[in-house]
């Protein structure tokens, strides 16, 4: 089953209908959920600990509760704090703590800083902490009492358990209310939520499993959940009586004086991914330079403006050569320069190429100065936008972004028609009918520029080798990039390694999706308790 990903308000409508449709109450869910903390406590913790369960007034405690319950009849050594007044119960809530009290499991209180002093020093003497003060129903910043409480439990440094998402993480976007618990494990239920899996929310889960509790699992799986993790997809047989012409024909329009990392980068990247014919359209300048680093790249030296760039003049040479070597696949931008003649041939480009493009770089500069040339497309268009480039397509600031990038995402790629890869931690991956995937491989080494130019490559080379589904090659060439980033990484180190190196892991990359791509799942994707 492909895991899906989900709204707070996604969640809430599956709660809603696991309770109307199946009669599924919110009682039996909470001791699902319990019981969920409960069994990875038996899989990755023990018994044999002090365990401290902190839990809020909400349904979140509730389900700490629960947890408490079934680790105290189990023989552990449990203490329960609750924080906040038990005026605020909700009622599944106050149910669990009056079992809780009648078991006799001790129990205290903590709505002051006098409250949160004495917590800390208690505290000190277990080994697990099993927290579940807010859950997804977070709004804004964490303040007062439970501000303090979070803060007190990263000062503790102990193991921590969080139940659905570590308090203080925003269930929409992963976002950071002030303060966050930092967890060593979260069990989320039902599905993951965006917050679960989008960073910095990712990050503060620690090791993150998922605990479908009794949903239906026609709820889970519904079409009306339209973001999914980005799974791996094998490629397709590589034909042994192929030739260079079989695993695609690519064109680069990309370079200028003084940008020969981003042609360079995008023309052999496709070769290393499994591509079988690259060419590269650059100024004429520039070609020698490049040609010098790399003998595999088929180069065609085009006339330049006084700048050094693409010269508008050579947009009919360009259509040609589409035409006439029968291009599969184009990328236009990597390092073109905002020179405004070289900004008038990428649009012009964009418009009149009949060919699925991947449209990159100081391409997408051009593109958002006149959005509409996109929407006149009929072939596949996709954008690969860092943040910065993406704020220039939707007007929008990083800030509005990061409060809604599921959402800002998916509008953009209705009113585009296009792909777009939102690059970053977790990259996003839109579908222009609004589908999104989030992609688990790649690392912070990966920050570098001349990545997202290799990313570009690795894209047409998915669409090469036989993935002709644009979307889908678009998807796996996001993961295999991230995936050739893991192993530069693993190798070298984050701090070091660059787009060169990443080039260079990108055949082991594909030798691991077309062999192993389970391995891939187990190492990146979220575990089922």
């Amino acid at each position: 089953m492909r895991l899906k990903v989900c709204s707070v308000d996604e969640m809430r409508r599956i709660d809603e209908e696991a309770a109307k449709r199946f009669g599924i109450s919110h009682e039996l869910l909470m001791e699902d959920a319990g019981t969920a903390i409960f069994s990875l406590i038996l899989k990755e913790i023990g018994l044999g600990k002090r365990f401290c369960v902190v839990a809020g007034t909400g349904n979140n405690g509730g389900d700490a509760l629960v947890a408490a319950r079934r680790l105290y009849a189990a023989g552990a050594s449990v203490r329960i704090y609750i924080v906040g007044s038990p005026d605020s119960f909700t009622d599944l809530t106050r149910r669990n703590y009056e079992l809780a009290k009648s078991m006799g499991i001790p129990i205290q209180f903590i709505q002051s800083d006098e409250d949160v002093k004495r917590f800390s020093e208690e505290a000190k003497e277990c080994d697990v902490l099993v927290v579940g003060i807010i859950g997804v129903g977070l709004r804004g910043e964490v303040t007062g009492v439970r501000r303090s409480v979070i803060e007190a439990i990263n000062r503790l440094g102990k193991t921590v358990v969080s139940v659905d998402i570590p308090s203080g993480i925003n269930g929409n976007n992963g976002l950071v209310g002030g303060v966050a618990v930092k967890s060593t494990y979260t069990v989320t239920f039902g599905l993951p939520k965006y917050g679960n899996i989008l960073y910095p929310g990712y990050y503060y889960c620690g090791k993150l499993y998922v605990s479908f509790l009794s949903y239906p699992p026609q709820l889970l799986s519904s079409d009306d959940i339209r973001v999914e993790l980005n799974y791996p997809v094998p490629p397709p047989e590589r034909v042994r009586w192929g030739h260079k012409g079989t695993f695609g024909k690519f064109l680069a329009v990309a370079g200028a004086r003084y940008y020969y990392g981003a042609p360079y980068y995008v023309a052999y990247s496709f070769l290393k991914a499994g591509g079988g014919y690259s060419r590269l359209a650059t100024p004429k300048s520039v070609a020698p330079f490049i040609a010098s680093r790399n003998s595999e790249i088929v180069f065609i030296p085009l006339e330049e403006t006084d700048e050094g760039t693409l010269a508008l003049r050579n947009l009919e040479t360009i259509l040609r050569l589409v035409d006439e070597y029968e291009i599969d696949i184009v990328a236009i931008g990597p390092g073109t320069s905002t020179n405004p003649e070289t900004q008038e041939l990428m649009r012009r480009l964009a418009e009149a190429i009949n060919k699925p493009i991947i449209i990159d770089g100081d391409g997408i500069t051009a593109i958002a100065k006149e959005p509409d040339v996109l929407k006149k497309r009929k072939a596949p268009t996709v954008l690969t936008p860092h943040p910065g480039e993406f704020t220039r397509l939707t007007g929008l600031s990083i800030k509005q972004v990061q409060e809604d990038p599921i959402g800002i995402l998916r509008k953009t790629c209705i009113e585009l028609n296009s792909y777009i890869v939102l690059k970053g931690a977790h990259t996003l991956i839109g579908r222009p009918d609004g589908y999104i995937y989030i992609n688990m491989t790649g690392n912070p080494g990966m920050a570098k520029a001349g990545m997202g130019d290799v990313l570009t490559g690795t894209i047409a080379a998915m669409y090469g080798i036989g993935y002709r589904d644009i979307g889908e090659a678009t998807r796996i060439g996001v993961l295999v990039h991230g995936l050739a980033g893991d192993l530069a990484a693993k190798d070298l180190g984050e701090d070091g390694a660059t787009p060169d190196d990443v080039i260079q892991y990108l055949p082991k990359a594909l030798r691991i999706l077309r062999e192993e791509p389970q391995k891939i799942i187990e190492e990146y994707f979220p575990k089922t308790i």
